[in-house]
């Protein structure tokens, strides 16, 4: 048998305690044995999807192993049910349960028998979906917890040192079912394609896999030092490093390559907004791009604002007291607001802005929608309907319940300081305590 590169084994550091993913296939097998010739502590958890019935004979196979390689052994079983998408849900749920067990045993990895040729499959799934850089980079030798020692060792390797120990691989009958994309691959295609190629075809995809992960890697790494928010600057990154900013951005669930597209052009000005799957949107205001969570905010209730006093409205409150002397530095409108508190009333009211509701901006002239004051200030479409504007109470220089101040923005033209004025109403935001 020809030696192994087991460099990837290496990592571990020793005495460390591990979780060996082990179906009792032959790649998991063989993963079992080599890394109970290493100096640690092996745990082999066997995942039981109860799609098929005689996965106790796998059980057993497994804890046998186990048991001649000096390894604990645990069957975890999982609730996989009918559906679309099956190998990608009991793919997760193997994930799932591994993670668990790994806690529960203090493990420090999770190694899985992903082999070459299984990478080289992984390859070609991912350029039949049309993935991006990331997806044909294959499977990483690490992601978090999870280890693949034997990404550098082929298929008929594991099964020869199966053979060599006396081990009696499980025979999976899922693997001769061609309905399945990857089986189809493994039996047909890429036998195929080698016949034509004439050459390992297998060895070629790992080898473009790793390459294309090194650059991967350099992207992700480049994208990080920006930030999506930005338009003008996402918009004028190379279109490769600006995907890469938008999708770090977005987050999971990964966006598809239309998503991205079209925040590009959002940034761009092209587009106002663009809906995202999940009920989130991304709009422009201003140079600013806004990724909105909730843009169905039912409008919160409106709080009364008394002189002195404070009033909460959601993740906000407004502190409120009045003064005899004029300021001596005037502040800016926007967070912190002085008004004539004889013009204001008695008392306010700290309510959500309605749609339609117009006010009359100091030292702007004329009346203005709140909404357009609302854009002015930076806040995203998703957010106006429950953005905070003071209104008048009873005796106000205005008609009731009318905006005395947009918050965030400036205050009424009509409750503004004049040269009569002799008492100060102050105004200012800070967190709520909720």
């Amino acid at each position: 048998m020809k030696p192994l590169d087991l460099a990837l084994f290496d990592e571990l550091p020793p005495g460390a305690r591990v979780v060996v993913g082990c179906s009792g296939g032959a790649d998991s097998l063989a993963l079992l044995a080599l890394t109970c010739q290493r100096d640690v502590d092996a745990v082999a958890v066997y995942v039981d999807h109860g799609l098929r019935a005689g996965t106790e004979l796998d059980a057993r196979i497994v804890r046998d192993a186990a048991r001649t390689f000096g390894a604990a052994c645990r069957v975890v079983d999982v609730d996989v049910g009918p559906g679309p998408n099956l190998e990608a849900r009991a793919r997760d749920a193997r994930y799932a349960a591994l993670e668990r067990a790994a806690d529960e045993a203090g493990a420090a990895a999770i190694l899985v028998g992903h082999t070459r040729d299984d990478q080289a499959e992984t390859v070609l799934l991912a350029l039949l979906r049309g993935s991006a850089t990331a997806g044909r980079a294959g499977m990483p030798p690490r992601r978090g917890r999870v280890r693949r020692p034997l990404l550098n060792v082929r298929r008929a390797d594991t099964r020869e040192l199966c053979a060599r120990l006396g081990l009696t691989p499980v025979a999976d009958p899922m693997n001769d079912e061609l309905h399945h994309r990857r089986v189809w691959l493994r039996r047909e295609i890429i036998p195929r394609l080698e016949r034509g190629a004439r050459r390992d075809l297998v060895d070629v995809l790992a080898r473009q896999a790793a390459m294309l992960r090194d650059d991967d890697e350099l992207l992700n790494a480049l994208a990080a030092e920006h930030t999506a928010d930005d338009a003008d600057a996402l918009a004028a990154l190379p279109r490769a490093l600006a995907t890469r900013v938008v999708r770090q951005w977005l987050g999971a669930p990964p966006p598809s390559s239309a998503t991205v597209d079209a925040v590009l052009a959002v940034a761009r000005g092209e587009r106002r907004a663009v809906e995202l799957p999940g009920g989130r949107r991304v709009e422009r205001v201003g140079a600013r791009l806004h990724l909105v969570d909730d843009h169905h905010i039912a409008p919160p209730e409106p709080a009364p604002l008394r002189f002195p006093g404070r009033a909460e409205l959601g993740a906000i409150a407004v502190e409120a007291w009045t003064e005899h002397a004029p300021p001596v530095a005037w502040p800016d409108g926007r967070c912190c607001a002085v008004t004539d508190a004889d013009r204001v009333g008695e008392t306010a009211i700290l309510r959500a802005a309605r749609v339609g509701e117009r006010f009359r901006p100091l030292g702007r002239g004329g009346s203005k929608l709140v909404r357009d004051a609302l854009v002015d200030a930076g806040v995203p479409a998703g957010r106006r309907a429950a953005s905070p504007v003071v209104s008048a109470g009873p005796g106000a220089a205005v008609p009731p319940d009318s905006a005395i101040w947009v918050v965030g923005y400036r205050i009424d033209d009509r409750v503004r300081v004049t040269s009569r004025t002799r008492r100060y109403l102050w105004m200012s935001v800070e967190p709520s305590s909720a």
